[in-house]
């Protein structure tokens, strides 16, 4: 029986230094005995580049000492975080360049790890500045940076994990552009957290691919579980299209939270929960490319 996979996490951002926390030696420490023994792997996403060198870290540390638990590292930028890029992040690596620091330090991680992918990115038409009551970032920024992401995680042909809220018609509007480019869309798309109507799977389908292993989406305890029109659209998306996942920074809330996505799912689907696990830990292995 295989043991459930985490796909969607930040746990680098937790109350307890990672580095620390997640060592052998600091077990008693912190919740890594539990979360490691229930768990074959999580997926790390990155939110801004000062995230990079502990997701970088920890995809070394977690699997060195955790036998049999395998760590994806994520590298991108998030749309919540770009406001805070800095100057120095935008301004080209080499003097012969154009690409902002921050995108040529992604392509070096994902160019230097096979395992790595990119995310967190993605666009929100909802996150706005208590300050101004606008968009942290407008979303014609927004879209320009997520876009450059996609366009990185096609050149390498990585999977991505994709952030969206209340943007719709401008995620579908941006994948069909880059499905027409020339390097097209990246080779699977992972929806995360996914708050979007039944309708609208469809639609993201037909753009991304209607083949299973093409397409994935999750459904986070903490964001959608408030939502009552989850499980339908769990049932819409089907078994063989989902992955499970937490989205939480504590390490100590994720096993809890696993357990309830797993319920949910499984209530939904009217399947067992075995089943549930099963599938959704082969969906993540095939997503991230993960050999058993």
């Amino acid at each position: 029986m295989r043991l459930a996979f985490d796909a969607h996490n930040h746990i680098h951002m937790g109350p307890n230094p990672p580095m620390k926390a997640l060592v052998k030696e600091n077990f008693e420490h912190s919740v890594s005995t539990d979360l490691v023994s229930e768990l074959s792997g999580v997926a790390i996403m990155s939110t801004h580049p000062k995230d990079f060198p502990v997701v970088k870290s920890l995809a070394t540390s977690i699997p060195s000492s955790c036998s049999g638990v395998h760590v994806v590292p994520c590298y991108g930028v998030h749309p919540w975080f770009l406001h805070e890029l800095e100057e120095r992040h935008w301004k080209p690596s080499y003097p012969d360049s154009t690409t902002p620091s921050w995108l040529n330090e992604i392509e070096q991680l994902i160019r230097d790890d096979p395992k790595a992918v990119v995310g967190e990115v993605g666009l929100d038409g909802f996150h706005f500045s208590p300050d101004s009551g606008e968009l942290t970032t407008p979303m014609d920024k927004q879209i320009e940076v997520f876009e450059a992401q996609m366009e990185l995680a096609a050149q390498y042909q990585r999977p991505v994990s994709i952030h969206t809220v209340q943007c719709m018609g401008q995620m579908l509007a941006s994948l069909t552009k880059l499905k027409k480019s020339k390097k097209g869309l990246p080779p699977k798309i992972y929806f995360h957290a996914f708050g979007g109507k039944v309708g609208t799977i469809d639609q993201l389908l037909s753009c991304c691919g209607t083949k299973p292993g093409k397409t994935y989406f999750g459904f986070a305890p903490i964001i959608n579980f408030r939502s009552p029109k989850t499980p339908e659209v769990v049932r819409k998306v089907g078994l063989e299209r989902l992955v499970l996942e937490t989205d939480h920074e504590d390490a100590g809330q994720v096993l809890s939270s696993m357990d309830k996505g797993i319920s949910l799912i499984a209530e939904a689907l009217n399947e067992s929960r075995d089943t549930v696990i099963e599938r959704t830990t082969q969906n993540a292995f095939d997503l991230y490319g993960i050999s058993p």
